[in-house]
């Protein structure tokens, strides 16, 4: 039809040149001819569709409003689905493609279970199967605890504990209900520190603060926390990070503060109802991976005890779990503190200080694992520093400035002193341990 011949109809064209497919999705959205309302949510919000398209695509549509028992008339109420849930729903049924997200796929999966509706239900399985990650645990973990799903729940809530910072970091953390934050809390084996575990709660407490819109005050943390602070091992900190660090937040009273750090000086001091038993340690899976840059030893050259950096990009998430160090002659027991930077020089972590290691002698390399995982993002430049304090070791030759490892690429600086100002391609660092 010609630009002439549409211009000179009294009519909008709307339909010219669309699919059939895009035809339903506008119908929907503009609501022309809607012959069913819905109230949607704890709200109850309106919700417009078209009993036919509903009939032709779902069977509790069908039944419901073809029934032998009469058909549905009037204003239907669908409490326990959240209304941009139910959208997305309409909008699979009208077109046959789903935009699922990890803030819709729990709920989606409910509805299409709800609704029968198999392909629905098959896309959901398939995305929780390849796209649940520590990024977006924590809010899978909310919706499945909002709709009941208990299987997935279990699943999400696995990550979450074994996730480390990645999970606690994550968007979605500040956003968990206080169930899930006390889930959280109440598990026995975290892949954090104490103090990571005490930051991620107090990270929390703000943000619901803000949300509910109260003062962030040391009284309002306490009253949001409630018997979630009896949860955190305070008694596990360092004396120091309990004093300045615990004690300006306000968590803990003036009153319970001394407790804490009576107990940790004399040991015999009832803290209860907190909990005073540490976590237990969990053990590292096999899968952790090895970016291994220097390709030898040599045998005559060693370095004396100091600061060894390298400074490097990584090209997906990861979580950095340790690295490989050369030892001297014989086994010997080495001092060690290690710290990140980014590339604004600022401290990210400090996963070790002043730890007590043996590293193998004889050439040999020793695998030096963090207590916790440290989150590592794509575009930035990181510099991991060593101070090593202790005898003689060996030094390696012939670093690589690209390592790609399972499609990660590690890209190390091609300067001839790293951020730290030590040099980048020979040194004490042979690998890096990531997962």
């Amino acid at each position: 039809m010609s630009v002439e011949r549409q211009k000179s109809l009294l009519v909008d064209n709307w339909q010219s040149g669309k699919t059939i497919t895009e035809c339903n999705l506008r119908m929907l959205n503009t609501g022309d001819f809607s012959d069913v309302t819905f109230l949607v949510g704890s709200e109850r919000q309106v919700v417009g569709a078209h009993r036919y398209v509903l009939v032709s695509r779902c069977c509790v549509f069908h039944a419901m409003f073809c029934g032998s028992l009469g058909a549905e008339k009037g204003e239907i109420t669908i409490p326990d689905i959240a209304p941009n849930v139910f959208r997305e729903f309409l909008r699979y049924l009208y077109t046959d493609v789903a935009h699922i997200t990890s803030k819709t796929v729990i709920g989606l999966l409910y509805t299409s279970r709800k609704y029968y509706s198999d392909e629905l239900f098959s896309l959901c399985q398939t995305f929780l199967e390849t796209s649940l990650s520590e990024d977006n645990a924590c809010d899978i973990l909310e919706q499945c605890h909002v709709y009941g799903e208990l299987d997935q729940e279990q699943k999400a809530l696995k990550l979450l504990v074994e996730g480390g910072q990645r999970v606690t970091k994550s968007p979605g953390f500040v956003d968990l209900c206080s169930q899930c934050l006390g889930n959280f809390l109440k598990s026995e084996t975290l892949k954090l520190k104490e103090g990571d575990i005490f930051e991620a709660a107090l990270s929390w407490t703000k943000a619901r603060c803000k949300k509910e819109g109260v003062v962030d005050s040391p009284e309002n943390r306490r009253k949001l926390l409630g018997d979630m602070r009896y949860e955190i091992r305070f008694t596990s900190m360092p004396l120091e990070y309990l004093v300045n660090v615990v004690g300006p937040s306000g968590v803990l009273t003036d009153t319970e503060r001394i407790r804490m750090v009576e107990k940790i000086v004399t040991s015999n001091i009832d803290i209860f109802p907190f909990k005073d038993e540490q976590r237990k340690t969990v053990e590292e899976s096999n899968n952790c991976r090895y970016v291994h840059r220097l390709d030898q030893y040599d045998d005559y050259i060693q370095t004396a005890p100091g600061t060894h950096a390298i400074s490097f990009t990584v090209s997906k998430n990861i979580d950095l779990r340790g690295c490989q160090l050369y030892g001297s002659y014989d086994d010997k027991i080495y001092t060690l503190s290690v710290r990140l930077y980014n590339q604004k020089k600022k401290l990210v972590a400090e996963p070790l200080q002043k730890a007590k290691k043996k590293l193998q002698g004889r050439g040999k390399i020793t695998d030096i694992l963090f207590p916790a995982s440290v989150p590592l993002l794509p575009g930035s430049v990181y510099t991991l520093c060593l101070d090593m304090n202790g005898t003689y070791s060996f030094w390696g030759s012939g670093g690589k400035l690209s390592v790609t490892v399972d499609e990660v690429t590690f890209t190390f600086s091609d300067s001839e002193k790293s951020t730290a100002g030590t040099s980048k391609n020979g040194g004490q660092l042979p690998a890096l341990i990531f997962k």
